[in-house]
């Protein structure tokens, strides 16, 4: 879970430093070492409680923040009618240029992962009751799925401005498609609206940067340090010790952010997947089965994390589909062959309080 959050947190830095890169002129090197020790720093001092209130706050800035660029956009475009005039047909195909064979994969990977995603679970055991967790769901399923368009729809208007020339390709070509949106807004809106769609941005990878750096060190100061370390930890001693993986998890992200010279979203898809092939199974199963067990568990997050290494490195092809597929299907025959020669005999899905003790 710890080396897929690394990357996770790693393409936010990035994404984060192209647009502070574009807004201030500074180097790409430069904004993801300030980007990284920004939020490191106050994701360690506080916690979840800043980072859900944060969070709260972004959450704003994004959808309003990327909402506002639409309408200055499409008045620099010449009106919707233009964009669907100057792009070819398939550009505007819910299917085109992936297929439906990898946007089911990709509902699969995003499913399996964000169940499990440390981000988003220590949400729900944050939660005030049950209730408060459902209707945050909804929520939160709501916005996100309204929100998922407004890039789309930026990202047509900027291939259309280049389209017609009106923004040089060149302008986006040379740093890569990944300053399409920074250029995109520097070029059509007024600089109060250039601010607010920075900040939408920054935001929303900043907001989601901060939860992977606390997941991480959640992980490390609570299942790791404390269970098999020092058993005996005080509270401030796993709190000490959770800062300081947070610290080493931003570094690593840092650097990562520094030398990546290929495409964010390749490896966002790879973290993603790594994380939900060996560990969606056991964590799923085990809320609801009762005989799942430890050794299952460990067994099934091998299998899972080895077949989609496996499958990404091309090592094993498997029918070209994606690498979640395999994963998946070797973390659940791994679960329950390892949990019925070694099942949990306390016959109960509870946690083990002793577990700290053993």
């Amino acid at each position: 879970m710890m080396l897929p959050l690394i990357g996770l947190t790693a393409s936010q830095f990035i994404a984060s430093s192209v647009v502070l890169s574009v807004m201030t002129g500074l180097d790409y090197s430069a904004a993801v070492i300030v980007v990284s020790i920004i939020v490191t720093i106050y994701a360690i001092l506080g916690g979840l409680w800043s980072v859900t209130l944060t969070d709260f706050i972004q959450a704003f800035l994004i959808v309003f923040g990327m909402a506002a660029a639409i309408p200055y956009a499409l008045s620099a475009v010449g009106g919707w009618d233009q964009v669907v005039a100057t792009l070819p047909p398939e550009q505007f195909s819910f299917t085109g240029g992936i297929g439906w064979k990898t946007i089911i994969a990709l509902v699969v990977m995003y499913t399996a992962s964000f169940t499990v995603g440390q981000e988003a679970v220590s949400r729900y055991y944050a939660a005030r009751d049950d209730k408060a967790a459902v209707q945050g769901s909804i929520l939160a399923a709501i916005i996100n799925f309204v929100y998922a368009f407004i890039p789309a729809v930026l990202g047509l208007i900027a291939l259309s401005l280049v389209t017609q020339g009106i923004i040089n390709a060149d302008q986006i070509m040379t740093h890569g498609a990944r300053y399409a949106l920074p250029v995109l807004a520097i070029q059509t809106m007024p600089p109060i609206l250039v601010g607010l769609l920075f900040s939408g941005i920054i935001s929303a990878t900043m907001s989601s940067a901060d939860s992977d750096l606390l997941g991480a060190g959640s992980i490390f100061g609570n299942d790791i340090y404390r269970v098999y370390l020092k058993k005996d930890a005080t509270d401030r001693q796993v709190l000490i010790t959770t800062r300081i993986a947070m610290a080493v998890v931003g570094l690593g992200a840092m650097i990562i952010a520094l030398t990546n010279k290929g495409n964010i979203i390749s490896l966002l898809m790879f973290s993603f997947t790594l994380r939900a092939g060996g560990s969606f199974i056991p964590y799923v199963v085990g809320h609801y089965w009762k005989k799942a067990s430890m050794q299952g568990a460990l067994a099934s997050l091998i299998m899972g994390s080895i077949g989609v290494l496996l499958v990404e490195r091309k090592i094993i092809p498997f029918f070209n589909f994606d690498p979640i597929y395999l994963g998946l299907i070797l973390s659940l025959i791994s679960f329950l062959i390892f949990t019925y020669l070694y099942p949990n005999k306390r016959d109960t899905t509870e946690l083990v309080d002793e577990v700290y003790n053993r």
